[in-house]
């Protein structure tokens, strides 16, 4: 699951488009999981965090780790070419796009409708 994830980050950064382009697409990766009727694997791990064992909790945080570190290096990028504004650290504002995504993707789920998910990461992104 988590290759795939990154061969999808990676096909993101091999299309030459701008930082706030490459947001755009991230989150069209979650927006393709709900069409789909299905939910981030790694999400739903993290909710039963507590009860899983020692190596999967080192995979949710892996997984979670690689997609931080992505988004850092795009708002650095964004940030540096004058595509994206935001306050604070990249670090943080990576955290909070993550945390951002994947509640949304639950409540959207939730509701059965996709353009709530939607909603959110337009607004999310636009703030950027």
């Amino acid at each position: 699951y988590e290759q795939r994830f990154v061969d999808a980050l990676a096909a993101i950064d091999r299309s030459g488009v701008d930082a706030r382009e490459k947001l755009r697409r991230y989150a069209a990766i979650y927006t393709s999981v709900l069409r789909s009727n299905r939910m981030c694997l790694c999400g739903m791990l993290a909710s039963d965090y507590a009860t899983l064992a020692k190596p999967v909790k080192d995979g949710v945080k892996h997984f979670f780790d690689r997609n931080e570190n992505w988004l850092v290096a795009v708002l650095e990028d964004g940030r540096r070419s004058g595509t994206l504004r935001f306050a604070g650290s990249p670090e943080v504002v990576a955290r909070g796009i993550v945390g951002a995504l994947e509640g949304a993707m639950m409540l959207a789920r939730s509701y059965g409708e996709v353009a709530r998910f939607e909603a959110v990461a337009d607004r999310l992104i636009a703030e950027l």
